[in-house]
Formats: C-alpha cells, sequence, structure tokens
C-alpha cells in the first residue's frame, strides 16, 4: 500500500497484537491503570480500536460514508467489510483502516502524553481525513483526485453529523434551561 514506512510498521505491529496498548504493558510487568483513556473498561488492542465507544463511532461515521448497515469489529474483519461495502475501491483500503487506526491511536496518545481530551469521534475522523488527504499524494493523479473526492465526502457527512449534534445540545440545553418551545419567554 502506498502509505509511509511508520504506517506500514505501526499497522504490522498493530496485526501483531504488538501495540503497546495497556494489556500488552502489563504483559511487560508495567504497573498501572488498565482503564481506556476514552471509556471505564479496560484497554486492549480490541478494544482501542474497535469496541470502545469512541472507536465504534469512528468506524460508524466511516461506514454511513459508504451506505454501510454493519460497523468492523476487528482489524481482519475490516478488510473484508471493505471489500464487501468499498468493492472498487480496493487500492485505498490499506490507506483507509490505517488511517482510523492510527488517528485512533493518536488521539489516545494526546489524551495520555498531553492531557488533550477528544471532545468528540468527529475530531478523530477529522484527523483521519486530513492525514489520508496527506497520503493521497503518494497515489498517481487519477488515483488521487478519486481519493481527494471521497475524503471530503467524508469530511461533508462528518460536518453536517457534527452540526446536527451542536444543535441536538443546543435543543437540550434549552429544554433543560426550561426553554421548552426554543423562544424567550421573558417579558421586554
Amino acid at each position: 500500500g502506498k502509505i509511509p514506512t511508520k504506517i506500514k510498521i505501526f499497522m504490522w505491529l498493530l496485526m501483531n497484537d504488538a501495540i503497546l496498548t495497556k494489556d500488552n504493558l502489563l504483559k511487560r510487568k508495567w504497573q498501572g491503570d488498565l482503564t481506556c483513556y476514552f471509556c471505564d473498561e479496560p484497554e486492549s488492542i480490541s478494544h482501542l480500536f474497535f469496541h470502545c465507544h469512541v472507536a465504534k463511532s469512528v468506524w460508524a461515521i466511516v461506514a454511513k460514508c459508504f451506505g454501510a448497515d454493519t460497523v468492523t469489529g476487528n482489524l481482519d474483519q475490516s478488510w473484508r467489510w471493505c471489500d464487501r461495502w468499498l468493492p472498487l475501491g480496493r487500492k485505498y483500503h490499506v490507506l483507509g483502516v490505517s488511517a482510523i487506526c492510527w488517528a485512533i491511536w493518536k488521539s489516545r496518545n494526546k489524551t495520555c502524553f498531553d492531557k488533550i481530551i477528544i471532545k468528540s469521534p468527529l475530531d478523530i475522523i477529522c484527523h483521519m481525513c486530513a492525514l489520508m488527504k496527506y497520503w493521497a499524494g503518494l497515489f498517481a493523479e487519477p488515483d488521487r483526485e478519486q481519493l481527494i473526492e471521497g475524503i471530503n465526502t467524508m469530511l461533508r457527512l462528518a460536518n453536517r453529523i457534527l452540526k446536527r449534534r451542536r444543535e441536538d445540545q443546543e435543543d437540550a440545553g434549552r429544554i433543560l434551561g426550561g426553554d421548552q418551545d426554543g423562544q424567550d419567554d421573558t417579558p421586554a
């Protein structure tokens, strides 16, 4: 696949269950809190990349972009999932799955080391799209254009979801604040 060598190594480690998630650190005599940085479950490769609510949300947004009605549950499944929902884009599968996993890993590490907590899984989607746009430069012109078109579609969808989420939060805030109909009931 046309991805940077560093990411190829990361994916090799991921496929061989060698990424240093907390469960793997424990095997190396690390003593610390096993809790996932995104939720209250124990952190493992499977959990962090596929079963955590953050990872599930990321995969669900990607699925929505493809028109998929399922979400992948592990790395092996992700390749079959891509074949099923993006059969004509096989040359982009490694790039896409790698970008998703790398973006999740980088977000986890920002929380772990820099104490920067993501506000939404959409932050990971935006990071993933930025990575793919950058890596698109490794592809020949027609493939690059097709890839960038797909990335832009995903960003538009992610922005729509984010906008809808903000509107829902604002509506909930108005309701909780006693403004049931969205109108200001204070006298002039």
